[in-house]
């Protein structure tokens, strides 16, 4: 190791030789000072803008860590409300966390176990050690996932990845001891060259503060990567945390399959593989238009439509637009008193979007506003998944009063115009909104009934575009929800292997 070190040394030698001789030629030619006022002039201002930018980052980074980053989580899942707590608290660890864990390996480590143990904690609360609470195959498919993630980190961001093999890291590794030394013997001849300085005082203090300059820039430099380092660290330990806690990874994806393809409403309604049509419950009181809406979004008079309630069972329907995806279209039974606003609660834990229907021209909203609320409660109180969206569509709204003739358009989004019609749907959708607690960025007032004089469905559409991809988060949940139940027919199945693996063990055949 001397050897090579001596070696190097003296390969070294004359380029390092050339920084004296280069400061002796400038101080002969008178030129020494004003070459440090410049450097130390360059070095200030090389330090100022990296200085404000990285006051900007802190900003920015203290401004933004109350923000839910579930859209940036890189995990390919849908996240629901308990997950976005549990990331929450991740948050919260990666923001306090202190940045010099990298440079430390029990420290590091100690950051990652507190950020495991708070978010199992914060699944199985009841659990007296509940960093445990997992299972082998998820602690398999964990492992996957973390080792596919860090391959694509290296192979994307790591010049000449590709090209580097295992005996050569092996080798670079070995080589850390004779380095370590290099480096004690350079900041030995550094101090060494700086005692040197004292002869010329003036040259000295230039010399001193821009070798301050550069080292409080690099200082500011290390001091975020490391900042950034320690909460990348956590996060990303927190986030593989979530998977394994939160049982998605218990999840089969054939058997999420399984149930994408088999779930439905109505005969023959099914699913062909994920994600699949949305589920797009239609609900509303009896008479209230739900299958006019559902003949005029359907194009073709599918559903019945009678004053009376004809709708007396769930049917299914599939729904295409030109500019949609594809869903599936439940109407139901209208909503007649309190005794169905059980059944209509289970069908929206069912679905993913909700379609409520209200008559421009009725009366009393207590029916509606209860039902809503129970659907509401429903999904507040599991916090597994996120509450589906709810699109209000007021219908009939030609029949309000005055009953003067037809004639629309009529600009709804304009605080006032139109005429007295115009002014009296304002009134109705204002009404509605406040009644049933619901957003009036979520409401449609259109003509449904007859089919050629429909009006505003291009508004309904629009709206259905709008709700989309927060339907499509809730029935990533609900069928991850539904996967993780208990599947005996699975459990059988492993049992029968396990069976036949005994007897190719244990009972195999005589040899001829």
């Amino acid at each position: 190791m001397w050897a090579f070190l001596v070696g190097l040394s003296l390969l070294a030698l004359p380029f390092l030789l050339l920084i004296p001789l280069g400061l002796l030629w400038l101080w002969q030619e008178g030129w020494l000072l004003w070459w440090l006022i410049g450097a130390a002039i360059l070095a200030l201002v090389g330090y100022l803008p990296a200085w404000w930018w990285r006051r900007g980052q802190r900003e920015r980074l203290e401004a933004g860590a109350g923000e839910d980053r579930h859209a940036d989580a890189g995990t390919g899942t849908e996240w629901a409300p308990r997950d976005l707590e549990a990331w929450r608290e991740v948050r919260q660890i990666a923001t306090d966390v202190d940045r010099d864990i990298v440079t430390d390996r029990d420290r590091l480590l100690g950051a990652a176990r507190e950020a495991i143990e708070r978010v199992a904690r914060h699944y199985h609360p009841e659990e007296r050690d509940p960093i445990w609470s997992f299972t082998v195959p998820e602690l398999l498919m964990l492992t996957e996932r973390v080792s596919v993630r860090l391959r694509m980190v290296v192979t994307d961001h790591v010049p000449a990845a590709h090209l580097i093999e295992a005996g050569h890291l092996l080798r670079i590794w070995g080589y850390r001891p004779m380095a370590a030394t290099g480096m004690r013997v350079f900041r030995h001849l550094h101090n060494a060259w700086r005692v040197t300085r004292i002869t010329n005082p003036v040259v000295a203090l230039l010399a001193e503060a821009r070798q301050h300059l550069m080292g409080a820039a690099m200082t500011e430099a290390g001091d975020w990567l490391r900042s950034e380092g320690a909460r990348i660290w956590v996060e990303e330990v927190g986030r593989a945390a979530i998977e394994l806690y939160s049982g998605r990874l218990r999840v089969d994806i054939e058997r999420l399959h399984e149930l994408a393809a088999t779930e439905g409403a109505g005969q023959g309604v099914s699913e062909v593989g994920l994600p699949g049509p949305l589920r797009i419950l239609v609900a509303g009181g009896v008479n209230a238009g739900k299958s006019s809406l559902v003949n005029a979004l359907l194009g073709e008079p599918a559903a019945g439509v009678a004053a009376t309630r004809l709708t007396e069972r769930s049917s299914g329907y599939r729904l295409a637009h030109e500019t949609l995806p594809e869903g599936l279209l439940v109407d139901t039974p209208g909503l007649n008193s309190t005794a169905d606003i059980e059944r209509l609660v289970e069908r929206a834990w069912q679905s993913d979007l909700l379609l409520w229907v209200v008559p421009a021209d009725g009366g009393d909203l207590t029916l509606d506003r209860g039902t809503l609320n129970a659907i509401r409660a429903r999904f507040a109180a599991d916090p597994r998944r996120s509450p589906i969206p709810v699109m209000l569509i007021v219908s009939r709204i030609d029949r309000l009063e005055p009953t003067e003739e037809w004639d629309p358009p009529y600009p709804l989004d304009a605080a006032e115009g139109g005429g007295a019609r115009a002014t009296a749907i304002r009134a109705r959708l204002a009404r509605v909104a406040d009644a049933l607690k619901v957003e009036p960025a979520y409401m449609v007032a259109a003509r449904l009934d007859p089919p050629e004089e429909a009006w505003n469905l291009d508004q309904v559409w629009a709206l259905l575009g709008t709700c989309y991809p927060e339907a499509r988060r809730c029935r990533a949940q609900r069928l991850q929800l539904e996967a993780t139940g208990a599947d005996w027919k699975k459990v059988m199945r492993q049992t029968a292997g396990a069976a036949r693996l005994l007897k190719r063990r244990f009972w195999r055949s005589p040899r001829a």
